[in-house]
């Protein structure tokens, strides 16, 4: 590949990174209004499910974006693949990658995951671990192994909350049961660092190596990672990893960072989609040979499509460390402490409680879960009947949108509806309070049965 890179073009980044000034409003309603552009009739409690990023972001990803308008041919074909080596070293220095050519950048979390399992040559006897909360499109993809490859799931089915000494020993169980049994093994055990509905951590710090102590593979979905708590890859040693950066770090949709360690790169031999970059062991009709080499070069061009947010990683970081008024550390003080007050507020106003647990860290992030006042049952007035239980989740996104501009992110989990609560440095606890009581209000029209009908 011939690369031609233009230092003045980095000149100009850092010129406009330096502009930051650093903000004198603090964290909450007026800081969404200083600093992002949500409509002011919208009120964003849902972070967790798409996530924003500030002005000055935006305004560096618009100059990104005229500047490949511009001139596409030498942006794309001669320029991408320099520029793009610096925000993969700054994302590998975020997560303690200490080799950059272990990390590449897709557009998504499922796409990383989805890369895992499309590459795996899976044999006879092998099977994926996992729990019943992993994310859908992951399980969707797994549903996809079992119907193609005939490859077996188990999945451990543990009620949440649970204390994190149960968690780890019903995965480790669960591994060398399958290891027990002949002809069996784990090929690939799946674990989140954040579980995304509900919104619950997940002790994969002890997991990781756990899982990895009975044979398996371990891939860590981490889609809730950067951003949200501490990663560090030198010290988890996982043998896959993918998180979003559109998440919670503020760089634009979509761009995420996908680690696959040295020792396992063989194992990933294509990109999804199968493109430019691909190394076959043998050319079509020649002899040519993969030479290990071809890992980041691949992931770097698929196609053409947008991703000039992929070189928004140092306008992000640069927010906020610059623009955050105590950088890092405020900013996870701030989103964890906003969720978690929240919370209780909202649990007050709705007359319920907050999922949680003794000894367990489910509520060490961002996220909260309030249970609404709705029960299930057809042996009285006023319950959801089963049979239209799945229909509320979405009545409460149209009706909440429609009706106050607020979206309620609701999941219906073992015949129990929760709210999941996001915190995040642009939302105050009066913010879901008045959301609280647009859901309640909600609820009491779904226990009158207005849910069924739409």
């Amino acid at each position: 590949m011939t690369v031609i890179y233009h230092p003045d073009k980095k000149a100009k980044e850092n010129a406009m990174a330096a502009a930051l000034p650093k903000s004198e409003v603090p964290f909450g309603a007026a800081f969404r209004k200083a600093h992002f552009a949500f409509s002011p009739h919208y009120t964003p409690l849902n972070h967790g499910s798409y996530g924003a990023y500030p002005v000055s972001v935006r305004r560096a990803h618009d100059a990104l974006r005229a500047e490949v308008d511009g001139a596409p041919d030498p942006f794309i074909a001669l320029e991408f693949h320099d520029r793009l080596v610096p925000h993969r070293v700054l994302a590998a220095q975020l997560l303690n990658c200490p080799d950059a050519n272990e990390l590449v950048f897709v557009p998504n979390a499922t796409t990383g995951s989805d890369t895992v399992l499309k590459n795996l040559v899976w044999q006879e006897g092998d099977t994926v671990l996992c729990y019943e909360l992993i994310y859908d499109s992951l399980a969707k993809g797994l549903a996809w192994l079992e119907e193609t490859h005939g490859v077996k799931v188990h999945i451990v089915r543990v009620a949440w909350p649970l204390p994190d000494d149960e968690l780890v020993k019903a995965m480790v169980d669960a591994a060398r049961q399958i290891n027990s049994e002949p002809g069996r093994r784990v090929r690939l055990a799946i674990i989140d660092t954040i579980v995304s509905m509900p919104g619950i951590r997940v002790p994969f710090e002890r997991l990781v190596p756990a899982l990895q102590a009975e044979g398996a593979l371990v891939l860590v979905d981490g889609a809730h990672g950067i951003g949200h708590i501490p990663i560090d890859l030198a010290s988890l040693k996982p043998d896959f990893f993918v998180t979003n950066l559109h998440k919670w770090f503020f760089v634009p949709r979509g761009c995420a960072a996908f680690y696959v360690p040295k020792k396992h790169q063989h194992l990933v031999r294509t990109t999804l989609p199968t493109s430019h970059g691909f190394v076959p062991r043998k050319e079509l009709g020649g002899t040519k040979v993969d030479d290990g080499t071809a890992f980041v070069e691949q992931f770097d061009f698929t196609g053409t499509y947008d991703t000039t947010a992929w070189l928004c990683v140092q306008a992000a970081l640069d927010f906020r460390a610059k623009v955050c008024g105590g950088g890092e550390a405020a900013i996870q003080r701030y989103c964890h402490e906003v969720a978690q007050r929240s919370a209780k507020a909202a649990a007050d106003i709705l007359g319920t409680s907050i999922m949680d647990c003794g000894s367990s860290c489910l509520r060490d992030c961002f996220f909260a879960n309030v249970r609404l006042p709705l029960e299930m049952g057809t042996d009285g007035p006023g319950k959801v009947d089963p049979a239209h239980a799945n229909k509320v989740s979405d009545w409460f996104k149209v009706t909440g949108i429609r009706e106050s501009n607020t979206y309620f992110q609701t999941c219906l989990y073992r015949d129990v509806w929760w709210w999941r609560i996001s915190g995040m440095v642009y939302v105050e606890v009066d913010d879901f309070r008045r959301g609280a009581e647009v859901l309640k209000g909600l609820c009491e029209r779904v226990r009158n049965g207005e849910h069924v009908n739409g």
